[in-house]
């Protein structure tokens, strides 16, 4: 166990410098006491023995599946789509709890990845299109919606939402750009997320004013 003499505090953990004042700590033989600096790295440990075992159990339960799969084979590979969801737990305990990400990065990163399940899932049993003409243009809407909800709990800082506002336009843009290609063939919602997007950004633009105008400026440098 180690104390730092400058904070009056004792550290559980094996580190050699003070996580408060950054001095150098010196060595005790003294048992813990409970009002001592609790071990940083604790969590941090339990959370990497969990995602092993995950990944251990996910690789067997899986290996099983493509098994059963195999051996009772219609003419649908859905342990594909076990597995995506599988991995799409993976990606959640691993990124977005235990690397401890910044909300807004793991919002981004569950939508996408959920999106991309569903997408998957699709093609997986036979592409009808759904996933590209409802759930994208869906997500948008939802991203919106998360949004919102986020600019009225932290109203002190909402115009730190912008960015991500502009992303939902372009995100609806790029379903647009799927129509014309044919990609997306019922457009109907993609119109809605695209209009409740634009309305959105504008609407941040029009009543934030300066702050909504300093952020851009911050952000592009404009």
């Amino acid at each position: 166990m180690r104390e730092c003499k400058k904070c009056h505090v004792e550290i559980l953990d094996d580190t050699t410098i003070c996580p408060l004042c950054k001095s150098v700590l010196e060595t005790t033989g003294e048992e813990p006491f409970h009002n001592g600096y609790p071990d940083v790295k604790a969590v941090s440990r339990k959370l990497s023995f969990v995602v092993r075992l995950y990944s251990f159990l996910a690789i067997v339960v899986e290996a099983a599946l493509i098994t059963i799969n195999y051996l009772t084979y219609r003419g649908i590979w859905w342990s594909a789509i076990s597995g995506i969801i599988i991995l799409y737990f993976f990606i959640t305990l691993n990124y977005s709890l235990q690397k401890n990400n910044g909300y807004k990065t793991v919002i981004l990163v569950q939508l996408t990845g959920a999106v991309l399940l569903v997408i998957a899932s699709d093609f997986i049993v036979g592409y009808h299109g759904w996933s590209v003409n409802y759930v994208l243009p869906a997500s948008i809407l939802l991203l919106n919606a998360t949004i919102g909800i986020l600019m009225v709990v932290n109203a002190s800082n909402w115009q730190s939402y912008l960015l991500m506002q502009i992303l939902t336009v372009l995100l609806s843009c790029g379903c647009v750009v799927l129509w014309k290609f044919d990609l997306i063939t019922s457009p109907i919602l993609t119109f809605v997320a695209l209009a409740v997007s634009l309305c959105f950004v504008l609407g941040t633009l029009i009543f934030g004013e300066r702050k909504a105008k300093a952020e851009l400026k911050r952000r592009f440098h404009v």
